[in-house]
């Protein structure tokens, strides 16, 4: 009997579980990475598996995901705020980005506050603009052509290290990861001392779903992985590997 009942649970699970279409950043490692890896990517992967349910990845930038959400081409999306407007279904925290303001050491810029960013040529990840705070939008010097926003988050590394730019607005983590990239590509020198002015807090998000009951998975196997300590090993193996730069 106990047989029987777990083989209906079995087949009751798959009748359930979905390949769900997901949006996923293309260019922000060592979260995300095309390969079917990255901290965020094997999160995603592993809450949604408790419950049978795959992933299909859609890899493109933040701003044409929203669309794609939004127009019904995809059954969810990763890395979005609560506020961001999109009208979806929204799990519980799942993941946060270390935003800085970034500059070159030998540059000697002071940026005590978010307003001093005013002062200066600025590049920032897509929608920085909308997902930081009120006082960075009202800050930034958006009259003179001094501040930008880039989807290629390697492109925003390179333009800083550089020269092309004087703060690099991003987590810092993805600015080591791509620094190390370009070190060992030789696009730029190894001996380049960078400056982390920690003018934002954490920046937790979320994940989103057009199906409520997918939300419920989703949200109730990231809690596993909490418990039992996958979470924390996830976020550990991926930090050693890419977080520091090798020079």
């Amino acid at each position: 009997m106990k047989i029987l009942v777990l083989l209906f649970v079995f087949i009751l699970e798959l009748t359930f579980s979905k390949e769900l279409k997901t949006i996923f950043s293309y260019s922000t490692p060592p979260y995300v990475f095309k390969d079917g890896s990255g901290i965020v990517y094997t999160l995603t992967e592993e809450s949604l598996k408790e419950k049978g349910h795959t992933i299909k990845p859609v890899f493109v930038n933040i701003g044409r995901g929203f669309k794609m959400f939004k127009n019904g081409q995809v059954d969810a999306t990763s890395i979005i705020k609560k506020n961001s407007g999109l009208e979806a279904h929204y799990s519980d925290h799942y993941m946060q980005y270390h935003n800085a303001a970034i500059t070159l050491e030998k540059n000697n810029i002071k940026i005590k506050t978010i307003k001093d960013l005013g002062n200066y040529h600025v590049t920032a990840f897509q929608n920085a603009n909308k997902f930081l705070s009120k006082e960075f939008s009202s800050s930034i010097n958006k009259k003179d052509k001094k501040y930008m926003e880039l989807a290629d988050q390697k492109q925003q590394v390179h333009m800083l290290l550089k020269g092309r730019t004087q703060v690099a607005v991003m987590d810092r983590h993805i600015f080591k990861y791509y620094k190390n990239l370009l070190i060992n590509e030789k696009k730029v020198p190894n001996n380049i001392n960078i400056t982390f002015h920690e003018l934002f807090p954490p920046t937790k998000y979320r994940a989103a779903f057009n199906d409520p009951k997918i939300r419920d998975d989703f949200n109730e196997g990231l809690k596993k992985l909490k418990e039992n300590g996958s979470y924390d090993e996830i976020y550990d193996f991926y930090s050693k590997k890419y977080f520091e730069i090798k020079k």
